[in-house]
């Protein structure tokens, strides 16, 4: 495993066609806390961001209500987490509303919409 748990997940996700992202993510879910709870060593911090992420994207897939993040989530992990959402919507994996769930959900009132290039 590389040292740092998000650069590597970051890697994965813009490595797979857009179609396998949604998959991907469950599957990291799942992954994540399993390591979690049988206490194997994974960055923490690193792992709850992800893991927010993985859970806002399956909540948003579905349309159920976004939770807030349970997780701090750095800026360059935001910039990330934006980018792939955008990717998403563009894809069709997510619909439109995504953005502006993400943004509310994530940024709150510092980031909006605006930052999707669509």
């Amino acid at each position: 495993m590389r040292q740092c748990l998000f650069d590597s997940f970051a890697d994965m996700i813009e490595a797979i066609p857009s179609r396998a992202v949604l998959r991907t993510l469950e599957r990291e879910s799942k992954m994540l806390q399993e390591d979690l709870a049988l206490q194997r060593d994974v960055p923490a911090g690193q792992a709850a961001s992800i893991l927010c992420f993985c859970r806002f994207v399956g909540t948003v897939s579905r349309g159920l209500p976004v939770p807030a993040p349970a997780a701090a989530i750095s800026a360059n992990q935001m910039e990330f987490y934006r980018k792939t959402v955008a990717r998403l919507i563009a894809a069709g994996e997510l619909p439109q509303n995504a953005a502006l769930e993400f943004d509310d959900s994530f940024a709150g009132d510092q980031l909006k919409v605006a930052h999707y290039a669509m």
